[in-house]
C-alpha cells in the first residue's frame, strides 16, 4: 500500500486550525477497533443540551438527553499526523508531495486501485457533480469555527456535554467538547449564520482573537444565555480558527483519467455536506468502512462499473446523511417543532433524536414526514393535547421572559483581552 500526502506528519501537526470533526458512537468504536484511539484521555461527550432561542434572547425550551454511545472530537492536526505516522509503522509506503492528475494516471497504471480521499487544488473538478443527488448549488450558511479554553464552566454546567444553541432563521452554534493539540480539553465553537443576517459578522475577521471578540459580541446580542460561560474564554492558539462557507455537493464516485484509467473518490471528495449536523468525518468513516469491507471480499478487478455499483449500494443508506443535513438547513416544519417540544419533556424522545447524529437513517421517516411524526409521538404516548399543553407552557414562558425583561437584558460591558 502506498499513501500520498501533500504534507509530512510534522507539517500536518503544525498546520492551522482544521474543522472540528466530532465522531459519534459507532464511528468512535470503529476507530478504536482499528487501533486508532490514540487519545484515551480525551473528553467524551455523553449528553447534548439543545436550547431553542427566541428573537428577544430568551430560551423558548431546551432538550437535554444522553447519547447512546459517547462522541469524541480530537484535533484533526493530531489525528492526521498520528495516522500518517501509524500507517508508516504498519508498513505502508508514505510519499510526500502534491498529486496531480498525471500522477494519478501513473499510479492507476501500477496499482489495483487508487482512492482519492482529499480535495486538493490540483485535482479540482476531477469528480463530476451529480445533479440528481444535489439539493443545493450555493452555500446555505456562513461559517465560523474557533477553539477556546478558559471559559466559565460553573456559569453553565450544561457545557460538560455538548451544547447546541439555535435561533431559527438566524444562527446555529455548536459548543463541542474538544481535545485541542495545544491545550487538551477545550471547546470547539462552530457557528452557522444565515447569509446576510444579524449573525453574519465574521467575513472580515483576520485572527483567532478577533474572531473570539466578535463571537462574544454576537452571543451578548443574540444568545445572552451563553454570555457568562463565554466571557472569560480565549482562543487556544492564534491559528485555531476558520471562516468561510461550504457548497454542499454530491459527485460521481468514479473519475476517468485522460488515459481511460479510473480512480475512486471517498469522503468529502465526493460527498460534501454542510457542517450543520457534524457529519463530514462521520460520513467519511462510514464510507471508508463500507468500501474496505466490499473491496476485501471481492476477488475480481475493481472496474469503474463495479465501483459505481458499490457506491450506489452505499448510497442507499448514505443518502440519509445528506437528507438529514439538508433537512435541517431548511426551516423547521410545524410537526418537527412538535417533536422537539415533546423531546423537551421526554428524555427518551430526545435520546432518539440525538441518535440521528450517530445514525442519520434512524431519523427517517419519523422526523421528516408529518404522518410518520404523528405516529411516532403516538407510540411515545404523546397526543395532540399533550403537544398543545407543551406549546402553552412555552408561550407562557416567553411572555414571562418579556414581562420580566429577561429577553432584553445584556451582560456587563466587556473589556478587550483575556
Amino acid at each position: 500500500m502506498t499513501i500520498h500526502s501533500d504534507r509530512t506528519a510534522d507539517e500536518l501537526l503544525a498546520d492551522r486550525g482544521r474543522p472540528t470533526a466530532c465522531l459519534f458512537g459507532d464511528q468512535v468504536e470503529y476507530e478504536a477497533e482499528l487501533g486508532l484511539d490514540f487519545h484515551p484521555e480525551a473528553y467524551r461527550m455523553r449528553r447534548i443540551h439543545l436550547d431553542l432561542f427566541t428573537g428577544t434572547g430568551g430560551v423558548a425550551f431546551s432538550v437535554d438527553a444522553p447519547l447512546r454511545k459517547p462522541a469524541l472530537a480530537v484535533d484533526q492536526r493530531l489525528k492526521f499526523a498520528e495516522g500518517l505516522a501509524e500507517l508508516a509503522r504498519r508498513g505502508a509506503e508514505v510519499v510526500v508531495g502534491e498529486v496531480t492528475v498525471a500522477d494519478l494516471d501513473r499510479l492507476a497504471a501500477s496499482h489495483d486501485l487508487v482512492v482519492v480521499a482529499a480535495g486538493c487544488r490540483s485535482l479540482t473538478g476531477l469528480f463530476e457533480r451529480d445533479p440528481a443527488r444535489c439539493a443545493h448549488s450555493e452555500a446555505q450558511r456562513r461559517l465560523f469555527m474557533v477553539n477556546v479554553h478558559g471559559y466559565d464552566m460553573e456559569a453553565r454546567p450544561e457545557h460538560r456535554g455538548g451544547v447546541f444553541s439555535f435561533l431559527p432563521g438566524t444562527v446555529e452554534v455548536f459548543w463541542v467538547p474538544f481535545h485541542d493539540k495545544d491545550v487538551g480539553e477545550s471547546r470547539s465553537v462552530v457557528l452557522e449564520a444565515a447569509p446576510g443576517g444579524p449573525a453574519d459578522r465574521f467575513r472580515g475577521v483576520t485572527s483567532a482573537d478577533e474572531g473570539v471578540d466578535v463571537l462574544k459580541g454576537l452571543v451578548d446580542d443574540l444568545l445572552p444565555h451563553e454570555s457568562a460561560f463565554l466571557r472569560p474564554a480565549r482562543a487556544t492558539s492564534p491559528v485555531t480558527w476558520i471562516e468561510g462557507e461550504v457548497v454542499p455537493v454530491v459527485r460521481r464516485p468514479v473519475a476517468v483519467l485522460p488515459s481511460g484509467r479510473h480512480v475512486l473518490g471517498l469522503g468529502d471528495a465526493v460527498v460534501l455536506n454542510d457542517p450543520l449536523t457534524g457529519q463530514g468525518a462521520n460520513n467519511a468513516t462510514r464510507m471508508a468502512r463500507f468500501f474496505a469491507e466490499r473491496l476485501t471480499a471481492f476477488d475480481g478487478p475493481y472496474t469503474a462499473s463495479w465501483l459505481t455499483d458499490r457506491f450506489d449500494e452505499w448510497w442507499e443508506r448514505g443518502r440519509f446523511t445528506s437528507d438529514f443535513t439538508n433537512g435541517l438547513l431548511a426551516p423547521l416544519r410545524d410537526f418537527q417543532q412538535d417533536v422537539l417540544l415533546a423531546a423537551s419533556r421526554r428524555e427518551g424522545i430526545g435520546e432518539q433524536l440525538f441518535e440521528g447524529f450517530n445514525d442519520p437513517s434512524s431519523l427517517f421517516p419519523w422526523f421528516f414526514e408529518e404522518e410518520a411524526a404523528r405516529d411516532f409521538l403516538a407510540r411515545c404516548d404523546v397526543g395532540r393535547l399533550d403537544v398543545l399543553r407543551y406549546k402553552l407552557g412555552v408561550g407562557l414562558r416567553v411572555v414571562g421572559q418579556k414581562l420580566g425583561g429577561q429577553g432584553v437584558r445584556r451582560p456587563a460591558a466587556r473589556t478587550a483581552g483575556p
